[in-house]
């Protein structure tokens, strides 16, 4: 069983947790933010008790198993942006993950158009994203832009044509 702890209701000891994930080399080589203190860390937590464009939750499998990170940005009635992360050293959590994200983004939320910031060079998380049917949208230097409509929101749309090849491919040649 899944259960997701708002980042606002964590105790001290997963706000540590946390923390020390999302400093830890393998999980932040692919994020925008690299390393900062516990300190920036909790003020960043507390100031989204505050912000409604922001959820961010922590993970449990079976109760007490951690296994990661969700969360949630820029969220607006037609759509946000989402991210995830897993425990360190923890594999085969992906789809896990990604089915929470898009079971909060599509029935709690209730958006339209989930999407995300993916660089180019994060094949794993390319793979999980093409896998549960994200569509490029567009690449900006470094990053593809991704999406994914709601299942009962979806609209016709050709798949990207990346220029390495693949046609009308959806799926990127490059693994």
């Amino acid at each position: 069983m899944i259960k997701l702890k708002n980042f606002t209701e964590l105790n001290e000891q997963e706000v540590i947790l946390v923390w020390q994930w999302r400093n830890n080399k393998k999980v932040n080589e692919f994020m925008h933010t690299k390393n900062f203190s516990i300190k920036e860390h909790k003020y960043f937590i507390d100031n989204l008790k505050q912000d409604e464009t922001k959820k961010y939750f922590l993970v449990f499998k079976d109760k007490n198993a951690t296994i990661g990170v969700i969360y949630f940005i820029d969220i607006k009635k037609e759509s946000c942006y989402f991210g995830l992360y897993a425990k360190p050293d923890l594999r085969g959590v992906g789809q896990i993950l990604m089915n929470e994200v898009k079971k909060y983004a599509f029935e709690i939320l209730k958006i339209k158009i989930l999407k995300a910031h993916v660089l180019k060079d994060n094949e794993k998380a390319l793979k999980l994203y093409f896998k549960n049917d994200f569509q490029i949208e567009k690449e900006v230097e470094n990053m593809f832009n991704i999406y994914l409509y709601n299942i009962n929101e979806q609209k016709i749309q050709e798949p990207y044509s990346h220029p390495l090849g693949g046609g009308k491919n959806k799926f990127l040649p490059i693994f």
